[in-house]
């Protein structure tokens, strides 16, 4: 079964799309960036999103939240 992971990096958001069905997929998750998602099956793992913020020049992650 193909999952799909969205990375919407100006919201800093990422979801993943599964369980495709002719009119689209039926199921989807979205967590901002800094927090973990869990990854359904096939891999059924949890992903650190943590690493997906923009580094600004100065070494900072841009719109960190909780920074």
């Amino acid at each position: 079964m193909p999952v799909y992971l969205v990375l919407e990096m100006q919201v800093q958001e990422v979801t993943p799309f599964w369980d495709p069905s002719p009119k689209g997929y039926r199921s989807r998750h979205t967590v901002p960036f800094g927090e973990p998602l869990r990854v359904p099956a096939p891999f059924g793992c949890e992903l650190d999103t943590s690493g997906f913020f923009v580094r600004a020049a100065d070494g900072n992650a841009e719109g960190a939240r909780g920074a």
